[in-house]
């Protein structure tokens, strides 16, 4: 478990995702599911449609791509800080106003046990857990005074001023699993995030403003789950155990000023 923890982290979102063996009858579920959430304090709730699409390379030019439509249902507390996502293969929750890992412990045991009461069964294949940070460039602020030059890309090339710039990095881990890191340096305007980051309506901790430029960092680490039934507390145990390498590529990717300020 990482000991590492910062008392006001940069952090907009944080979604945690237990992938499971497909559930083709999953919208059987769903009323039972959602009385469960109702009476758990997460009210709010939504259904839509999501397009997978599939590529079929050996098909001649032109009819090659088709795609399938796949239900997905959310469910939110009050303040739409915390949101669940269910699909036919997954469930993920994403925080909004996240602090640290133990005060969202709560949360993480209260859904995840839903989910193990109101769907039996389930097989766990992949246990994911995603951070984004967001800084602002406030002033004459440079992103090197937040981040390390190394994922930052090139500098301004003499009259050539440089506007962004997005860095990828990937590593295995020991224990079989796959993190990667991003940086994102962007100029002034309100930013496009992916659409399965944030939450439907859900307010962010730290609003975007539209005149600074700013940072988004995102590490994401996944791996493996163990094969043993769907239960709330192992679940629970794999995730937190996500956090070790997460920590460790996040402290080498920001500056000591960076931690400093926000320790």
């Amino acid at each position: 478990m990482s000991e590492f923890s910062l008392t006001n982290p940069p952090l907009i979102c944080v979604a945690a995702r237990v992938q499971f063996a497909r559930l083709a009858k999953i919208a059987d579920y769903i009323p039972d599911l959602q009385e469960a959430f109702r009476l758990g304090g997460y009210p709010h709730f939504h259904e839509q449609k999501t397009k997978a699409w599939q590529i079929d390379d050996r098909a001649e030019a032109g009819m090659n791509v088709a795609y399938e439509e796949i239900p997905r249902w959310e469910f939110s507390n009050l303040e739409r800080t915390v949101t669940i996502r269910v699909d036919r293969e997954s469930v993920a929750l994403l925080f909004t106003a996240y602090d640290h890992f133990l005060n969202a412990e709560p949360h993480y045991r209260e859904i995840l046990g839903m989910v193990e009461k109101s769907i039996t069964g389930l097989l766990p294949q992949m246990v994911q857990l995603r951070y984004i940070g967001y800084i602002p460039l406030m002033g004459d602020a440079s992103p090197t005074d937040w981040v390390a030059p190394s994922v930052l890309g090139m500098p301004n090339l003499g009259d050539l001023k440089r506007q962004g710039s997005i860095s990828e990095t990937s590593f295995q881990t020991p224990e079989g699993g796959q993190l990667v890191t991003r940086c994102m340096s962007l100029g002034i305007g309100s930013p496009t995030l992916p659409p399965d980051l944030l939450p439907l309506n859900a307010p962010l901790k730290y609003p975007f403003p539209g005149n600074c430029p700013f940072l988004l960092l995102e590490n994401l680490h996944q791996r493996p789950a163990e094969q043993v039934p769907f239960s709330s507390e192992s679940c629970l145990s794999q995730l937190s155990a996500l956090r070790y390498h997460n920590a460790r590529v996040f402290q080498a990717t920001v500056t000591p000023k960076a931690l400093e300020t926000w320790k």
